[in-house]
């Protein structure tokens, strides 16, 4: 007996929990129904609504009328006055009933299901990308092959775009001028357009200039919300720099993104001697990285300096730099709706069905 009454217990808390985790979409409808109640209230006592079960049939047959209609009506008018109130109460609650049913599938009732994955725990992230001359350089062996810089950097960055769904990723491209290619986005196939166009020396010079390259990317980060926002972006800069010009600091530069609380990373490309040196170098000159520069300006930005020697190791140093850069996700839990309206929905046209069912089997309902 107490087993029986534990589990009737247990269902009608669960009964509960199930009505009171409902939802609705579009509350407005469900007060909409006090004003259709009203306008169907009126039109029954206006005699403007037939019963639902003695809805007109559609056909092209012909109505007679009796010869002696007028007699029969006065003989059967004091049965009909009597029925009357209970019917149009009869035909009311029809009406309710049906509307009830119809405002609650508009106004759309809905219960939360299972919980959402959690957006991925990193932070947005920047990429600086160098696009000099240099890039053209082939200090790379993949194979047995001289493989040029910038065909490892778009290899990587494509690669890390796919990896990192559900995050924004951006890039500025500089040589001598600085240009934003993409800014913060998730379209991750305009950004993996975007990289896969990069080519050395195009459009913003032969030459590298580092400082101005982070002034543009200060200048940018001021005129966006990053600048004022609790997760601000991480700023991976890339590039193959052998010097700088001198008029202005790249570390100082960094040590101010440090100061409002941006963190900036340096990913070395090539090397930084001489020996890795193609024969045929095409006609240019070879320059190798200055880590000691890039060191610096890691150190100053509050990040770390990582050497991409290999394409391996290139991702690996993009890889520990997200996991040093995550960030507890702040965003609302989401969980999938489950819809319920074609159940009140339904419930109303069964309804109507078994008035019209029962509509012609004796005069008892009077709906």
């Amino acid at each position: 007996m107490a087993e029986q009454e534990e589990a009737a217990r247990l269902m009608e808390d669960s009964g509960l929990a199930f009505l009171q985790g409902i939802r609705f979409l579009h509350s407005e409808w469900l007060w909409a129904w006090l004003l259709s109640v009203m306008v169907v209230t009126l039109l029954i006592r206006c005699q403007c609504l037939v019963s639902l079960k003695h809805i007109p049939a559609v056909s092209g047959s012909r109505i007679y009328r009796h010869p002696r209609y007028r007699l029969l009506h006065r003989l059967h008018a004091q049965e009909a006055k009597q029925h009357r109130a209970a019917v149009s109460l009869s035909r009311w609650m029809v009406y309710v009933l049906l509307l009830a049913c119809f405002h609650l599938a508009l106004a759309h009732p809905y219960r939360l299901g299972r919980e959402l994955p959690k957006p991925p725990e990193y932070r947005d992230t920047l990429f600086i990308v160098d696009t000099s001359i240099s890039m053209m350089l082939r200090d790379y062996l993949v194979g047995g092959e001289r493989i040029d810089r910038m065909t490892i950097l778009k290899g990587v960055l494509t690669t890390f775009i796919d990896g990192l769904q559900g995050n924004r990723i951006g890039l500025i491209i500089f040589s001598e001028q600085p240009y934003t290619l993409a800014p913060l986005t998730a379209d991750y196939a305009l950004l993996k357009s975007r990289v896969r166009r990069l080519e050395p020396a195009v459009l913003t010079g032969n030459t590298t200039n580092l400082g101005r390259a982070l002034i543009y990317t200060m200048q940018k980060l001021k005129r966006s919300d990053a600048w004022d926002a609790t997760q601000k972006p991480a700023l991976i800069l890339i590039t193959d720099v052998n010097r700088s010009p001198r008029d202005l600091d790249p570390a100082a530069v960094a040590t101010y993104l440090h100061e409002q609380g941006f963190r900036l990373h340096t990913i070395g490309i090539g090397t930084s001697s001489d020996a890795a040196q193609e024969p045929d170098s095409r006609g240019l000159i070879y320059e190798p990285t200055n880590f000691a520069l890039l060191e610096k300006i890691a150190r100053q930005g509050g990040g770390q300096f990582f050497w991409a020697d290999s394409e391996r190791s290139l991702q690996s140093a993009i890889r520990t730099i997200q996991q040093g850069e995550r960030r507890q996700g702040i965003a609302a839990p989401r969980y999938v709706t489950v819809p319920l309206y074609q159940w009140p929905l339904l419930t109303g046209l069964v309804l109507m069905m078994l008035l019209q069912w029962f509509g012609g089997r004796g005069r008892g309902y009077a709906g």
